[in-house]
């Protein structure tokens, strides 16, 4: 039986890395003799999560560059992102977490039954240079054939999410509130109205996510609950809201959207998103400075 430091059964990580194929394969017999359990499995098991999470990580961060893409090329599902996902992936620190950890779960779940039935084979798996493969390889080849089915799940969930939240019905009285109409100020006529009216069609035309986002701002919610309620990062809802807000400047430049001159006169009394983060870094600077 292979030992750590200590003299107990088990594996430091090293111990994995620095040994050879052989040794590996009298190691699987010696967990399928043990049905997977005990002090052995679970140090062994430990220690190929921690293989196999920064790679992962490393992988989606890349996925522009094809990294990802040669992880999963064989596995059955195909996997096939939209350049947002491939910008989530990238960016977002969180979400490859939770999509590393789902993944090395999702493989753990099944290695034993895999190695029981003796598919850690060093001389048919090959690793880097034409060496047999390790144990450690062969399980982050496991976690490639199930990333694209965990992302697909991951993708379902999300999605869900968002459009839990964008299809709250949205109506001229949310508008109000959040362009300063309340029902005890009055409108401005039906320049307003129509302005209302196109605004909830612009909404309505996007995506789920922006969608969402949107409609959490017209109803109240700060950048902060809505990145925490979507699950995605203040960055996120700040780019879902300025894409519109573009969209709404092209059309008042074309005049297909009038917005009416009092409503523009107080619009931009208020200070952009930019101009507050600015304004906060500048207090920090003043009490660091005190």
């Amino acid at each position: 039986m292979l030992r750590n430091r200590t003299g107990g059964p088990g594996l430091r990580r090293a111990d994995i890395r620095e040994g050879s194929a052989q040794e590996d394969v009298d190691l699987v017999a010696e967990l399928v003799a043990g049905g997977f359990r005990g002090p052995l499995w679970e140090k062994v098991a430990a220690d190929l999560v921690g293989y196999a999470f920064q790679p992962l990580l490393h992988a989606m961060r890349l996925s522009e560059n094809g990294k990802l893409a040669n992880l999963v090329a064989k596995s059955k599902t195909p996997l096939l992102l939209t350049d947002e996902e491939r910008t989530t992936l990238h960016h977002n620190q969180a979400d490859r977490e939770q999509l590393a950890l789902m993944t090395i779960s999702v493989a753990m779940e099944t290695f034993p039954k895999v190695l029981k039935a003796g598919g850690y084979d060093p001389a048919k798996n090959i690793g880097k240079g034409g060496k047999p493969a390790r144990l450690s390889t062969f399980f982050y080849g496991r976690c490639g054939l199930v990333f694209p089915r965990v992302f697909e799940n991951w993708r379902a969930e999300r999605v869900q999410r968002f459009i839990g939240r964008a299809t709250v019905p949205l109506d001229r009285v949310d508008l109000a509130y959040a362009l300063g109409r309340g029902p005890s100020q009055p409108e401005s006529g039906d320049e307003f109205v129509d302005l209302c009216d196109k605004l909830i069609e612009m909404v309505n035309e996007l995506k789920p996510r922006d969608k969402a986002v949107w409609i959490m701002a017209l109803r109240g919610y700060s950048r902060g609950e809505t990145a925490d309620a979507l699950g995605i990062k203040i960055t996120d809802v700040e780019n879902a809201r300025t894409k519109l807000r573009n969209e709404i400047k092209k059309r008042r430049r074309k005049g297909t959207l009038i917005v009416p001159p009092r409503l523009v006169a107080e619009w931009e009394l208020y200070p952009t998103w930019k101009e507050k983060q600015a304004e906060q870094a500048e207090q920090k600077k003043k009490k660091v400075a005190r």
